[in-house]
């Protein structure tokens, strides 16, 4: 993961109106903000913090200094700031709840801070947040990040989830120069006709690190070649370069080769049908969903499930600017069982049985 500390604003409207919602998704390595226009009905920009890692006790800080920034920049007063919602992992939702303020964000005191409610103490109200987005009434749905969430509706209207963490491909934790797919991130690669390995950049700007979907699509290339073979070993070199700065190494395989792993023999538990829906940062190219196929980490049966980057923010407006959403989300994280204890054993076995490529 790049390890320098980076927070990147992009205005993507040039009229707005007085009625802001700012939406926060919190990950281990990142934080985005969305300021959702709630009169316009649609994002008015986005400002992304990452290139740290993000703990409870350092959240407090690093959201206040992400929306402070992002208001200026946008030149958006904080009186037209009307509502905040906050998706994080437990822990960190936990201690926000807990010790942030209105006033710590320098807003209206009045303000109300939301967080989506989470299912049990593994499944958090980011994956909550997500799961109100889906517009199916029978449906599976999974989040690939820090750990590997999944939910299935079933027609009982039962609703089951599990949990099981991921040690960092996905989210680019564990990827050398691994960051989100935000601008400077390579998020493409492929080989041309005439042999040269080429890639593409978030916003066409400079290079600087490697999206999740980018490293995916990388090892998938490695693996066609013959590059790696299928037990992930690099055949005649320890580095397999992408330009001249950035590079896929042995280590990164092997995160990845893990993380494929565990989300294969997750989905090899549940139920996925033509309703599946899948979300993170695996997705941020529409070649995402393919590559994850060829490498095994989703089955073939899947290839026409529905994706997005990131569910979450979608989820959080939409709890932000509609209180029957909002109730979806409470009702979602009072009935949902948390099933993984009871799937851990059957889980352990299928993970190693889809450890090879």
């Amino acid at each position: 993961m790049l390890n320098k500390m980076t927070i990147l604003h992009k205005k993507l409207r040039k009229e707005r109106s007085s009625e802001i919602a700012a939406a926060c998704d919190i990950t281990r390595n990142s934080m985005s903000i969305e300021l959702y226009d709630t009169a316009m009905n649609r994002v008015y920009a986005k400002s992304s913090l990452f290139g740290t890692e993000i703990t409870a006790e350092t959240s407090k800080e690093m959201i206040s200094k992400l929306l402070v920034t992002a208001l200026r920049e946008n030149n958006i007063p904080s009186s037209a700031v009307k509502s905040v919602g906050i998706a994080a992992d437990v822990h960190i939702s936990e201690y926000l709840e807990r010790e942030l303020t209105a006033g710590d964000l320098f807003l209206n005191p009045d303000i109300e801070i939301y967080f989506p409610p989470f299912i049990s103490m593994r499944i958090s109200g980011r994956f909550t947040a997500s799961l109100t987005t889906i517009p199916e009434e029978i449906y599976t749905a999974a989040d690939f990040g820090s750990s590997f969430y999944i939910a299935e509706k079933k027609s009982t209207g039962e609703l089951v989830c599990a949990a099981f963490p991921l040690v960092g491909a996905f989210d680019g934790s564990r990827i050398e120069s691994g960051m989100p797919a935000e601008e400077g991130a390579i998020d493409i690669v492929r080989r041309e006709k005439d042999g040269t390995l080429s890639y593409e950049v978030v916003n066409d700007a400079f290079s600087v690190g490697i999206s999740p979907c980018g490293a995916a699509m990388a090892a998938a290339l490695m693996l066609d070649e013959g590059i790696i073979d299928s037990d992930g070993i690099m055949y005649d070199r320890d580095l397999f370069f992408i330009g001249e700065d950035f590079f896929i190494s042995q280590e990164d395989i092997r995160s990845i080769q893990s993380d494929k792993a565990r989300t294969a023999a997750v989905l090899d538990l549940f139920q996925c049908d033509n309703n599946t829906f899948f979300s993170g940062e695996p997705f941020s190219s529409p070649d995402g969903l393919k590559t994850l196929i060829r490498l095994g980490a989703i089955p073939e049966k899947l290839k026409k499930a529905a994706f997005a980057r990131n569910s979450v923010l979608r989820g959080v407006e939409n709890c932000l600017k509609s209180p029957d959403i909002r109730k979806k989300a409470e009702n979602i994280a009072k009935n949902a069982k948390d099933i993984t204890d009871e799937i851990i054993s059957e889980y352990d076995e299928r993970y190693l049985e889809n450890l090879r490529f």
